[in-house]
């Protein structure tokens, strides 16, 4: 069966089939010229300068790119179907901030379109810069001067290229990368933690720096608190796993379903933060614990950085068949 191997594109083989299924969620051609390295800079610092912040950019960019599932290779940033029903409108991605971030990449696009003659760039490849843009924005912030790599290319699918009723079930159950539940589950919020880092191929350190820098980006769905550990705000850092491994604080369930907990100080008992089982698995499970405490160092902070961008970008091309 050929149900499993993503787009047409990726087929091999003098009998492979010709056409193109909905549920492959086909993607038009680029009509245009792509998008040129001076473009790139452009659009970045106008993205950075159109009153969206880090945390919009980044929360938007990560949205579109991990519903990428290797499983059958469906979703992904290309095609911006994050745009259109019924990505659009799925809690995990807060439409109502969805909504605000598109509109002003949007606008953007049209602009630069309007004005750049051959070259075209894609509402896609807008998300994803303006997340890119964003990130070496928090490490510059925290003192790590970094490039992101970028690659442009992505089109924009339409509404009739995308069949609802299956793209529906690319909705999440939970994603512990932005400290999303849907709802309780048989299985645990770290366990499905680790089923969704499976399917964007991430490896365990990817996986720890990439949750790690998400909280440090402010990137919780519903804007919360939880995780965030007295993080200084629009900073890429290690914070996250400094605070959550410190042996001056306890942590205690605050419901016998043992999803939130509340961190205390350790001699004065009084509440310092909130995490979920997605953050304190990091600092309760041995393997992870280990990667954990390795970013923790003082001397890591620049290699958190470094780890996090090769990771990030790794999720924002898991669907760029093109690239390979």
């Amino acid at each position: 069966t050929h149900r499993d191997m993503g787009p047409r594109s990726t087929y091999i083989g003098p009998e492979a089939p010709t056409e193109d299924l909905i549920w492959q969620d086909p993607l038009p051609k680029a009509d245009y010229a792509q998008i040129t390295a001076a473009d790139i800079a452009s659009l970045k610092t106008q993205i950075l300068n159109s009153g969206l912040t880090i945390s919009e950019l980044v929360s938007t960019a990560w949205a579109s790119a991990s519903t990428y599932r290797e499983s059958d290779r469906r979703g992904g940033a290309n095609g911006a179907r994050i745009r259109l029903a019924p990505q659009k409108d799925w809690e995990v991605n807060s439409p109502a901030q969805l909504q605000k971030v598109l509109s002003v990449l949007e606008k953007i696009q049209t602009d630069f379109n309007a004005k750049s003659g051959a070259k075209q760039v894609s509402l896609a490849d807008l998300i994803v810069l303006g997340g890119s843009a964003a990130v070496e924005k928090a490490a510059a912030n925290a003192g790590v001067s970094v490039k992101v790599p970028f690659n442009a290319g992505r089109t924009d699918a339409t509404q009739k290229q995308t069949d609802v009723a299956s793209f529906a079930l690319l909705e999440p159950m939970a994603d512990g990368f932005r400290n999303y539940l849907k709802t309780r589950y048989k299985l645990t919020t770290e366990e499905l933690l680790v089923d969704k880092a499976q399917l964007l191929t991430l490896t365990a350190p990817e996986m720890t720096v990439l949750l790690g820098g998400m909280r440090s980006l402010g990137a919780n769905y519903d804007g919360s608190e939880k995780g965030m550990l007295d993080i200084e705000k629009d900073k890429l850092s290690n914070e996250f796993f400094v605070n959550l491994l410190s042996m001056d604080t306890k942590w205690e369930a605050t419901s016998d379903t043992k999803e939130d907990f509340v961190g205390k100080d350790r001699k004065t008992d009084k509440q310092k933060w909130t995490a979920t089982r997605a953050d304190l698995v990091f600092g309760s499970h041995s393997e992870l614990r280990a990667i954990a405490e390795v970013y923790a160092s003082a001397d890591a902070k620049e290699r958190f950085v470094r780890d996090f961008v090769a990771a990030w970008y790794k999720v924002m091309n898991l669907d760029r068949f093109d690239l390979e």
